[in-house]
């Protein structure tokens, strides 16, 4: 068991899974070629190599970031400015270890997160009051208009086809009328 273990361990930090132990392992590997080919006294190239290594998600273990970490500082000492060096991206998350730690909770709960659900409450309440007053809005133009729409499409197109049903009776009526009147000039 205490080989396993030692399989674990890897720079001073004990990983969950072997897995993980390997690319620590790798990691270190990949920190010592770096250390051998980087001249720390030309801060371009650290910062090149620095953003290369973001980018590129060399490092993902406690490992790299340290290393990283390490590289920031030294930028620093040699003259970059803190813009243009990006922060440590992290790409783990620790919010399931925080939701369990109280003294961590109520420190979330102190930074006054309270004003940002009410401000977020009055948002809510303005924008469910607008769409409140569009939907009215619509609903009285679509009564009031004489456009057919949905609610009262049937009732404009009885009403349209009962408009042609005159027109046609009353053109024959005439026509009628005129035929009669040929008839009795003849």
């Amino acid at each position: 068991m205490e080989k396993n273990e030692d399989e674990l361990i890897v720079g001073g930090y004990r990983f969950g899974t072997v897995a993980d132990a390997e690319t620590a392992r790798m990691e270190q590997k990949k920190i010592a070629n770096v250390e051998q080919h980087l001249d720390y006294h030309k801060p371009q190239n650290v910062l090149l190599v620095y953003n290369k290594a973001i980018d590129n998600r060399v490092f993902l273990t406690p490992l790299g970031m340290s290393y990283l970490h390490r590289m920031q500082q030294q930028m620093v000492k040699c003259g970059v400015p803190k813009e243009k060096i990006k922060p440590i991206p992290m790409y783990a998350t620790f919010s399931n270890k925080t939701e369990n730690n109280s003294s961590i909770r109520r420190s979330v709960t102190s930074r006054g997160t309270k004003v940002e659900f009410k401000g977020r409450f009055i948002t809510s309440v303005c924008v469910n009051l607008l769409l409140a007053a569009a939907l009215t809005a619509m609903l009285i133009l679509s009564f009031v208009s004489d456009v057919p729409t949905i609610v009262n499409y049937r009732t404009a197109v009885e009403n349209e086809y009962s408009e042609w049903e005159q027109e046609l009776s009353d053109r024959e009526q005439a026509v009628r009328e005129a035929e009669r009147m040929l008839e009795m000039s003849q």
